[in-house]
């Protein structure tokens, strides 16, 4: 997604500080946060009930939101299946997360999920096409209507802005993967990781470009990057989140062992 390196948070009293690689939130209006040692931020921010109860739908259509997975620990990435710069290697890299918590046995007690910002465009249908890409079930992928998608990305604070193409820019860029037309619209939006303590309160962020390491970007996706797209590919830009700093959030906050 287009998006200015100075990735930024639409939350009051949230700031983030850059330090040594990690991304750190001074604080997190009633709770303070602490820079984790794996990358990122702990923090402990309840998460207000609309948002908990803002209905979502995965890819086979069942619907569900945060509070029906209330004592479970969720990762979160924001992502967009139209994407041609970012969201495949967000993606590999939550794919890699999940596959880490599936062989960890923790798959009941671990919810990995990735959440649209596209309404418009990514339903049941077109969720499913996207993650047979990846052959693999070990994450979830969700949206919801536009309404639910606000809600829920503006409180974590990944702004998502509706940006038109130009006619001639559409004639510049790679035919979507699925339906081979080029696409209208892009979606601006904030690239972050967050996690949702078992209680249910936001309990880590980590902010910026992912860095997939070794994970695989499927060939139909890697075809369907922009320039841009390549290039983050070959070399994320910083700031950036990867797999072990999620991981040792998770290892601390269940109190087990995950690893890649």
């Amino acid at each position: 997604m287009k998006k200015s390196l100075a990735v930024f948070l639409l939350i009051t009293s949230l700031t983030f500080l850059t330090s040594c690689g990690s991304k750190s939130l001074s604080s997190a209006s009633s709770g303070q946060a602490s820079a984790a040692p794996g990358g990122g931020s702990f923090l402990s921010q309840p998460i207000p009930d609309d948002v908990k109860g803002a209905m979502l739908f995965d890819a086979t259509g069942k619907s569900f939101s945060l509070n029906s997975l209330k004592g479970q620990t969720i990762v979160i990435a924001d992502f967009l299946t139209s994407c041609q710069e970012i969201c495949p290697m967000t993606s590999a890299t939550m794919r890699q997360i999940g596959d880490a918590v599936a062989a960890s046995g923790l798959k009941e007690k671990v919810k990995v999920l990735e959440v649209s910002v596209d309404a418009g465009r990514d339903n049941a249908a077109r969720l499913s096409a996207y993650q047979s890409l990846f052959n693999d079930p070990n994450w979830i992928l969700a949206s919801g209507n536009e309404v639910n998608l606000k809600k829920f990305w503006d409180f974590f604070g990944a702004e998502a802005i509706k940006k038109p193409f130009t006619a001639a820019e559409m004639k510049g860029m790679p035919l979507d993967w699925q339906t081979g037309r080029p696409n209208t619209y892009d979606v601006s939006h904030t690239d972050e990781v967050v996690i949702v303590d078992a209680k249910g309160n936001w309990a880590w962020l980590d902010l910026g470009n992912p860095n997939q390491g070794t994970s695989v970007v499927p060939e139909k996706l890697k075809k369907y990057l922009s320039e841009e797209g390549l290039k983050n590919l070959a070399k994320p830009q910083e700031p950036s989140w990867d797999a072990k700093a999620v991981l040792s959030a998770l290892s601390k906050l269940t109190g087990s062992k995950i690893s890649a």
